[in-house]
């Protein structure tokens, strides 16, 4: 969990609630449809600053934020078209690694959003970086963001745009094949499937590596698969060809995969739903709940009502949380983000929690409000 910082613009208003719900039931709570987001624009948020990139990365993610204003906000960071151009290096390390931050968010964002009309820009650019990195460091002058995640992102416009209609699992494969085709891999899925067990053999061995070019192309295809699964096509086939073997190496990698499959084969509403539901339970936060509380904050306030709900039930019936309480602490930091000041009532009691660690991150997250605070989960999927 990455808690940043952001400014008091603290609009999300869960105004009244109506009536005390029976265990479980979603309690009926007016939220207006204003998010603190809407009040914020790039041009207000300077990257230099570390506690505006969580703004930033909302901004670019944010159901809250049309469709057409997350690509224009994305298009604007490559093009260095905003008031803050994150273009040229500094020379400061914090501050250049901002700046590659808000490039690696805005590449990603047009990723996720299919925008194969970004094609053009995203290759000349691509170009550009791939040149700047192949100067001596002393000689570089321009932000350099990570290449490999990029050309991943190419590799899927370029699928999308070959592919441009997905109505099944056979859809889904041919995307896949052909991003794993522009990413510059020769050979069938299989063996893509093989050179990708490798590359997490390598890399979760060693330290500060990071993901590869492989690990980033089955990323992008969760994000294919969650997508089309809330659309109501059956992704059985289309996850089934991605197997993981039992050694210990790929636990991770096998349970982020499996979460967001099991998430894309319930109705949108259902999966929202079953994560707020099942958090109580949740004894840590890894990256399996991580990716979970994300898709919450990446849907916006929609998921207010149920999350005040659900702390509502939990602050009566705290003999069926289960463990440290850290579900409950997911659903507090959800909230504080989505809610900010307006969540204060609610988190109140529980910095009064007869459990420790839910009364500690309970005034942590009281605390935050008041400083104005933000969290994010796992910004990279």
């Amino acid at each position: 969990m990455v808690a940043l910082i952001f400014e008091g613009f603290w609009l999300v208003s869960v105004l009244t609630v109506m009536a005390q719900p029976a265990v479980g039931e979603p309690q009926r709570v007016l939220s207006a449809p204003t998010a603190w987001l809407h009040r914020l624009d790039i041009d207000q948020l300077d990257p230099k600053q570390k506690e505006n990139l969580p703004k930033i990365t909302l901004l670019l993610r944010s159901e809250d934020i049309p469709r057409t204003r997350r690509l224009e906000y994305a298009r604007r960071y490559l093009r260095g078209e905003c008031k803050f151009p994150i273009t040229t290096l500094t020379h400061d390390p914090s501050v250049d690694g901002n700046y590659r931050y808000v490039l690696n968010a805005a590449i990603s964002a047009i990723g996720r959003l299919d925008d194969t009309e970004s094609i053009a820009l995203l290759e000349t650019k691509l170009a550009q970086w791939e040149e700047e990195q192949q100067k001596p460091p002393h000689e570089q002058h321009g932000v350099i963001p990570n290449t490999l995640a990029a050309r991943v992102v190419l590799a899927r416009l370029k699928a999308v745009r070959e592919v441009p209609t997905v109505k099944s699992s056979a859809d889904l494969i041919n995307r896949l094949e052909t991003m794993v085709r522009y990413a510059g891999f020769e050979g069938s899925v299989d063996k893509w499937l093989l050179e990708l067990k490798k590359e997490i053999n390598f890399t979760y061995r060693a330290a500060d590596l990071g993901a590869g070019i492989h690990e980033r192309i089955l990323w992008q295809y969760m994000q294919m698969l969650l997508a089309s699964g809330w659309q109501g096509i059956d992704i059985t086939a289309a996850a089934q060809i991605i197997q993981f073997g039992s050694e210990p190496i790929y636990t991770v990698p096998r349970e982020r995969f499996e979460t967001v499959v099991q998430l894309a084969k319930m109705p949108r509403e259902q999966a929202v739903r079953r994560i707020v539901e099942e958090s109580p339970q949740w004894e840590v936060i890894s990256d399996v709940e991580e990716i979970k509380a994300q898709v919450l904050l990446d849907m916006g306030t929609s998921v207010v009502p149920l999350v005040w709900s659900k702390l509502e039930w939990a602050a009566r019936h705290r003999d069926q949380i289960k463990g440290n309480g850290m579900g409950l602490v997911a659903l507090l930091e959800v909230l504080v983000t989505l809610g900010g000041e307006q969540a204060l009532p609610l988190i109140e009691p529980y910095t009064r929690d007869e459990n420790e660690w839910v009364r500690y991150y309970a005034c942590r997250a009281k605390e935050y409000i008041q400083q104005g605070k933000v969290f994010l989960f796992a910004p990279y999927f």
